[in-house]
Parts: structure tokens; C-alpha cells; sequence
């Protein structure tokens, strides 16, 4: 976790210092006027404008009013911000200012108010009434939020103690959150899926990171070739492509131009398997002599996604022109035994 901290008095500098030993196992960049800090050399608009674009958290030391002022030019929203807090330069309270959910702002003043022995200032709805937070139980288990903006209704209508549907495709581990229903007959609800679904007027889409992407391609393909085929692929299907979790090929494919395009465009690494590796895979997959012929195993699209994760395939090998792909979906269960009743 990239973390950047800033102060602007001795008293400040001190907590400043301090934190450090709190935050052993990250990367911390501390500014500040003491001579064991970073010392800022461009103004407080650049320092904020580098911070927002590096960093996880920031933490500013001193008034909030300096925080919102600095850090309101780059805002954009919540599924992308980091985590802001503040602290006062006495150490008496910690407050998250932004993010607080998706960014861990909430969590982390926790987690510096108990350092510090000093009282944390939570003022997101849902924690301070004790109600489930969707965004947030989605982030701790793995999962993308396809429109943020759906987080107002869900969380709405649970603080008015209204009832929420679920429609979820995956096997419910542990009691669900109050207010939260199995069923599609209500205004509002959530979809945990990674196929595209819109049951409720106001659907929140949780899209579970479980897909792993097997591809395949002939030599010197156009470059674009494969991300424009796999794109429409999973239109067609229906799949939400936020849901693809890594993408593997055959070791002798890890440098075509077309299958690193994909990588890139999904910011996935490619993860590639040797012929043996690939015929190691336990599993039905379709076969063919030809590719067999030129890599040495009867299928490679198929057994690579496989290979990543294991589970289903959702997509079986799909051909278009000089390139394929096929999709496997991990197991996975939709835990909430361990939900926090206070949010914190």
C-alpha cells in the first residue's frame, strides 16, 4: 500500500514520524518540515495533484479545511479516490474526509485512532447506524461494482429499513445482512453475478473476479485482432468483462502481438503454461489434431483458462478467423459470515 502523509507543524512533524511505525509493511513518503521527513518542494495543489495519482491513502496532518481544499481539484469518484484522512496536530481526532468505503478511509482512521489513542470521527451513514454497506462487503470479497452510482439507492433504502432484493448465481455462505431478501419483487436490489442482470429498477451489479480467460492465436495476427473478438464474445454472452480475473496461453504464444494487445487492454499479466503443463489438466476439452500439430497439445485456449483457477468452462473454445478463446469461471461462494454490524 502506497501511502503518503503530509504536515505543516513540529507538532504535526511528531505524529507524522510516529506513524511510521505503524505502517511498517507499506510504502510510506512522509512530508514535513522536521529533517528526518521528505521535504515538499512543489506547491500544496502539485503535492496533492502527485499524491492523488500514487497513492492508496493520504493522510493530511493539521486542519481539515487545508485537506478539502487541496485535494478537491483532483476528485473524481469514489470507485477510483483514495482514502483521505485527517488528523488534527494534537492527535485528539481522526477523520476520513473521503472514500471512506471502496478506499478503506473508514477502516484506516480506525486503525490510526487506536495507535494514537485518539477518537475517530466516522460520519458515513451506514456505519454510524450500523447498516450493511454493499461497496464495501464487495471490496472485502473480491469483487468489481459495475455503477457506483447504484450504491446511493441500495444504501438508501436500507437506512429507511426497506427491504432489498438479491439475485445471486453462486452459493450463499452465512446468514444475509438484514433487510437483504432473496428475490427480484422489490425497487431495489443487487445481482451478484458475472452475467448481466437487471431485475430491480434501481440493480446494483456485483460482479465477482473469478474469470479466467484462455486464448489462443496463429503467428503475426493484427495486433487488434483478439481484443476486438473477445470483447464481442463476451457481449454476446452477456458476461461482464469486469469479472476476468488473469489470461493464459501457451508458452510459445507468449510474445504474439495480438494476445499481449488483450493483456494490456484488460491490464491483466499474461500467464503462460508449457505443452506438458497444459496436457497435465484434468477436464473435458474439445480437441483438435491440428492444433495438437503445432503446439503439442490438443487444445490450448481451453486447458490454459483451466489451468488458472480451475472450475467451470463458461465458454467453451470459440473460433473466429486466426484466433480463440475460452472462459472458466472459479468456484466461489458469496460469504457473509463474517459481516462487521457496526460497519467499522
Amino acid at each position: 500500500m502506497n501511502i503518503s502523509i503530509i504536515s505543516f507543524s513540529a507538532d504535526g512533524d511528531k505524529i507524522n514520524k510516529k506513524l511510521k511505525a505503524l505502517f511498517l509493511n507499506d510504502n510510506i513518503y512522509a512530508y514535513g518540515n522536521d529533517e528526518e521527513l521528505l521535504k515538499r518542494s512543489a506547491s500544496l495543489n502539485e503535492w496533492s495533484r502527485n499524491a492523488f495519482l500514487c497513492s492508496d491513502a493520504i493522510i493530511f496532518i493539521g486542519a481539515a479545511g487545508i485537506a478539502v481544499r487541496a485535494i478537491a481539484p483532483f476528485i473524481k469518484d469514489k470507485s477510483s479516490d483514495p482514502a483521505v484522512v485527517v488528523i488534527d496536530d494534537k492527535a485528539k481526532f481522526v477523520i476520513p474526509v473521503l472514500s471512506g468505503h471502496l478506499g478503506g478511509a473508514n477502516r484506516l482512521s480506525i486503525k490510526i485512532s487506536d495507535f494514537l489513542s485518539a477518537e475517530p470521527v466516522i460520519t458515513t451513514a451506514t456505519d454510524i447506524n450500523g447498516v450493511w454497506a454493499a461497496d464495501l462487503w464487495a471490496k472485502e470479497n473480491g469483487c468489481e461494482i459495475e455503477d457506483i452510482s447504484m450504491i446511493k439507492y441500495i444504501s438508501s433504502a436500507l437506512l429507511r429499513g426497506e427491504k432489498i432484493g438479491l439475485v445471486c448465481d453462486f452459493y450463499i455462505q452465512g446468514n444475509l445482512p438484514k433487510n437483504v431478501v432473496l428475490g427480484e419483487n422489490y425497487e431495489n436490489g443487487i445481482v451478484i453475478s458475472v452475467f448481466k442482470k437487471m431485475p430491480f429498477k434501481n440493480t446494483l451489479n456485483i460482479i465477482p473476479k473469478i474469470l479466467n480467460v484462455g486464448v489462443g492465436s496463429k503467428k503475426d495476427n493484427d495486433e487488434n485482432l483478439l481484443a476486438n473478438f473477445f470483447y464481442d464474445l463476451m457481449d454476446k454472452k452477456n458476461i461482464f468483462v469486469k469479472a476476468v480475473k488473469g489470461i493464459a496461453t501457451i508458452d510459445i504464444k507468449k510474445n504474439e502481438r495480438c494476445i499481449l494487445s488483450l493483456c494490456k487492454s484488460l491490464n491483466k499479466e499474461l500467464n503462460v503454461f508449457s505443452s506438458d503443463e497444459l496436457k497435465a489438466v484434468k477436464g473435458e476439452f474439445s480437441s483438435s489434431d491440428f492444433v495438437k500439430n503445432v503446439t503439442g497439445v490438443d487444445n490450448v485456449c481451453e486447458r490454459a483458462a483451466a489451468a488458472l483457477g480451475g472450475g467451470r468452462l463458461i465458454i467453451k473454445k470459440t473460433k473466429a478467423k486466426s484466433v480463440t478463446a475460452a472462459v472458466c469461471c472459479e468456484d466461489w461462494k458469496a460469504c457473509f459470515d463474517n459481516i462487521d454490524k457496526e460497519r467499522l
